[in-house]
């Protein structure tokens, strides 16, 4: 306000006038030109923020998806061992060998093949050194190397809580008080 007053007094009318006009014309492209890099940052931010939601989303559906897919192989590396061990001892498992292949183990291979990348390498090493030692046991006649096979898939067991720790942080997960 003193700038104009300060002009009235050295410049005439029509040039404070213009001088007016021009400082409002400068305020208003100034105001403008905020505002709308203010919306074109508001825009680019709530896109990216959608693209990251839409990522964390995803991210979150395939580790639900490794979890589950994780805990059904080792769920049915388990059973096939126990089936074993039963067929072994003399109990008649219907379906459980049919023409010299173990059905349950079978569709462990699949899903093994079918969810590498799913699981990841890691798992996928696990899980079929399991299987492996499952085939193995069940052409094995001998108690001392049945025994040692036992022993290699129960380190196997452990390592694949160790890695599912470190992948899930499942030891980290608390009730809330």
């Amino acid at each position: 306000m003193d700038d104009i007053i300060t002009w009235l007094t050295k410049y005439s009318p029509p040039i404070v006038f213009l001088l007016v006009i021009g400082a409002i014309f400068i305020y208003l492209v100034k105001l403008i030109t905020e505002k709308t890099i203010s919306n074109e940052f508001d825009k680019h931010k709530k896109v990216f923020e959608l693209d990251l939601e839409k990522r964390s989303n995803f991210e979150e559906k395939i580790l639900m998806d490794r979890y589950l897919m994780i805990r059904e192989l080792q769920t049915k590396i388990g059973i096939v061992l126990t089936n074993l061990k039963r067929v072994k001892n003399g109990t008649k498992l219907e379906g459980f060998i049919v023409n010299n292949d173990i059905v349950p183990l079978t569709e462990v291979f699949e899903s093994l093949a079918v969810n590498k990348y799913l699981i990841t390498d890691k798992f996928h090493r696990i899980f079929w050194e399991q299987s492996q030692i499952a085939l193995q046991f069940a052409n094995e006649t001998n108690e001392a190397k049945m025994k040692e096979l036992g022993d290699n898939y129960l380190n196997l067991v452990d390592e694949l809580y160790k890695e599912m720790n470190e992948m899930f942080e499942l030891d980290k997960i608390k009730w809330r008080k």
